[in-house]
């Protein structure tokens, strides 16, 4: 009799199982917890993941933005973080593209979905560190961002524009990784710490909190050719929004970048469309996530550059929408030039 009831349960449960509707597994690339593309990221696989039932996105936050872009390049991602200084570095194979021999041929594998802004470059150091400007970092420890990233690249030019000053010769740069780099100045194991996010970054938020930092402001005047790269943005921090242990006692000017989320080219266009609809139809959700979430991510920006060009099931929403469909970004347009020396640092 209890053989019988066993062998009942156990159908009842096969059968069961197979009513549950299997679901295509999808990875996205992601930087560290606490910087702005964790934060969207996440808000957009759990949005996709809520609404589109037959899919399911894990976001993996390991290894740099130039790392994923060229996994999912080679189809072994799924979706990443596009950006014009991304597009120009593979095709040109230059940075950490340097070893490809079919850089152009690995870029038209790649498609763009929607655009944001990564935020504005935080310079941050202790208060106590005799650190208030720019100059004073020489002979200073340093993270401006890890081995490979482009990022890396953008700090590095901007403190030369700035300063004269080059990484390795005049500062001491930190080689570790985005999460490994957040916690170590956390625990002041090094003197300066840049990256790019929203403000209010978590990251900051956290350390902040039992201890007095300064914001170190970026000269414009001194930036040159490097405010022309295409997705460059001028912003300003309040750092009030970091309360009363950030000393700074006026809005600290730097700049910032547009990025985005893009997607391998052979993805189906219906299932493209499907995961663009199901993010923007229920934006809400993730504007709900942090305060800056409505001003970074958002319909009138979304196409502001469009590296790789649109994925067509994206371009379909968007025409749906009745959004105007912009060219895709051309790294042989007539500021090429000024990019590359910018974006490499040359």
């Amino acid at each position: 009799m209890r053989a019988g009831i066993a062998l009942a349960a156990g159908l009842a449960f096969a059968l069961g199982a197979g009513t549950v509707q299997a679901r295509d597994l999808y990875r996205m690339g992601s930087l560290a917890p606490g910087m702005s593309p964790f934060t969207v990221n996440t808000a957009f696989a759990a949005i996709v993941n809520k609404y589109v039932k037959d899919l399911e996105i894990r976001v993996t936050a390991t290894g740099t933005g130039m790392r994923h872009q060229l996994l999912t390049a080679t189809g072994k991602m799924d979706f990443f973080m596009p950006a014009p200084v991304g597009q120009w570095l593979m095709e040109k194979q230059v940075g950490p593209f340097g070893k490809l021999k079919n850089g152009k041929e690995l870029s038209a594998r790649l498609r763009h979905i929607f655009t944001y802004e990564i935020g504005p470059y935080h310079f941050v150091t202790y208060a106590d560190s005799g650190i208030e400007n720019m100059e004073q970092i020489r002979g200073r420890n340093v993270f401006i961002g890890p081995p490979g990233g482009a990022a890396t690249r953008n700090v590095a030019r901007m403190i030369e524009n700035q300063t004269g000053m080059a990484a390795g010769r005049d500062y001491a740069r930190i080689d570790i990784g985005w999460s490994a780099a957040i916690r170590a100045f956390g625990d002041r194991k090094f003197d300066v710490l840049v990256f790019p996010a929203n403000a209010p970054s978590p990251a900051i938020q956290q350390i902040v909190l039992n201890n007095r930092l300064r914001l170190l402001p970026v000269d414009l005047s001194r930036q040159g050719s490097l405010l022309k790269v295409p997705g460059r943005t001028i912003r300003t921090i309040d750092p009030t929004l970091y309360g009363k242990n950030m000393v700074n006692t006026e809005p600290v000017t730097t700049l910032g970048a547009l990025v985005g989320i893009g997607v391998r080219a052979n993805m189906p266009e219906e299932v493209v469309y499907r995961v663009t609809r199901a993010f923007w139809d229920n934006v809400g959700e993730a504007h709900a996530r942090a305060i800056w979430m409505k001003r970074a991510v958002n319909l009138d920006s979304a196409l502001a550059v469009v590296p790789h060009g649109l994925h067509p099931g994206a371009e379909r929403y968007y025409r749906e929408k009745g959004l105007d469909i912009p060219p895709a970004y051309r790294t042989d347009q007539a500021w090429d030039a000024r990019a590359a020396s910018a974006s490499t640092g040359r």
